[in-house]
Order: structure tokens, then sequence, then C-alpha cells
């Protein structure tokens, strides 16, 4: 049975390793919206397992959240600091850009409280030049 590689420190900073999907289209980077955190916005995505690859996580996680099946192309690795829920957390975030691959659904399919959101990337912007480009052309 494959486990999430999240698990508490020895100091109680939980330690976690997510795959996260880049989803640009049309100008609108794909986000998760939570009706249980209404504040909170982040990419789809999720757990890598134990025994998995990060890539094998993110074609899983982007399967089970949009019943899709794609190719994904790692982008970059992100290590991130930030308090969820009172605890401190320490992530290694490994992003991967994929393109839609069909018709998504409104509302994710393993969590349906969360709902797919597009958000305008915009023109301006250069800090997001990077989700203009394709993939692969990083």
């Amino acid at each position: 049975m494959l486990t999430d590689l999240r698990f508490p420190a020895p100091d109680g900073t939980i330690f976690q390793t997510r795959a996260a999907l880049l989803c640009v289209c049309e100008g609108h980077l794909l986000i998760t919206w939570d009706e249980c955190y209404p504040d909170f916005y982040t990419l789809p995505g999720g757990a890598i397992q134990t025994g998995e690859s990060a890539a094998a996580a993110a074609r899983r996680e982007w399967h089970e959240e949009t019943g899709l099946t794609v190719s994904v192309k790692l982008c970059g690795v992100v290590e991130n600091f930030f308090v969820w829920e009172g605890r401190e957390c320490h992530e290694f975030g490994f992003f991967f850009r994929v393109e839609p691959g069909g018709e998504l659904p409104a509302v994710m399919l393993d969590n349906p409280h969360v709902t797919f959101r597009w958000l305008p990337v915009g023109n301006s912007d250069s800090t997001l030049d990077l989700l203009r480009k394709s993939a692969g052309k990083f």
C-alpha cells in the first residue's frame, strides 16, 4: 500500500512532497478553490506517494482530479515554508506543465467541495512570463 510522503518531523513541522500542475490555457492559469478554505487558492495536484516518481504522481493526481490522462513536463522544484492550520510546514513541490487534454469538470472528481477556476495570467506581469511559455520551452 502506498503512503503519502507527508509526515511530522521530530520538531513537529510537517514535511511533505507535492506534485503541482501548471495548466495554462488561453491566457489563464488553472487554480483550485476549496469551499472549506475560502481565502486560499492552490494549484491542482497533491502528495507524492512512497515508491512513486514525482511525474507519476502528477499524472495520477491529474487523472484523479479531472478524469483525464495527460503527459507532464517538469518545469521546476520549489522549497516552500508555510503555516497550515497552525502547524509549520516544509514542502518540496515538483511543478509540472500540463495541457488540459479535454474538457475539465467543474469540480474535482475526488474532492467535490473543491472547484476549478481560471485565473487570468495577463500580459503585463513579467513574473508570470514562464507560465505563458509552452511546455519544454523554459
